[in-house]
């Protein structure tokens, strides 16, 4: 086992002081893998077809202003309800013969979409 040190601001110290009974290293572990295991969920989400295919929409036919209004999105849902309106998309043509596309799928379609956004807001 590896011994780390972390900075935190001191309100939240003295916040953490107050809960004596809470085991702070098991919460640090838990934050920690939960993080770990969302970008390696992340990444296989880059490798799923529906990732290429949200990226190439939002580049060839998706409405600026949709873009916007996806990324500001509360969750993954209200994303994909605001694609589905949006006046170039088409279910059928992104996803083809899936009559009803998955959650996952949606899911890495939405991020597609969103990284075409945020490669256009934020230029290399």
């Amino acid at each position: 086992m590896v011994k780390i040190e972390i900075e935190i601001p001191d309100a939240l110290w003295r916040r953490m002081q107050a809960k004596a009974d809470v085991d702070w290293t098991e919460v640090a572990r838990r934050a920690f893998d939960a993080r770990l295991e969302g970008d390696r969920m992340r990444a296989e989400m880059h490798d799923c077809p529906s990732y290429g295919i949200g990226y190439n929409w939002a580049r060839d036919r998706a409405e600026f202003r949709d873009l916007v209004a996806m990324v500001k999105a509360s969750d993954y849902a209200a994303a994909a309800a605001i694609v589905r309106q949006s006046k170039g998309f088409r279910q059928r043509d992104e996803f083809g013969d899936a009559l009803h596309p998955s959650d996952e799928m949606w899911e890495s379609f939405v991020d597609g979409a969103a990284a075409l956004y945020n490669d256009l807001a934020n230029p290399r």
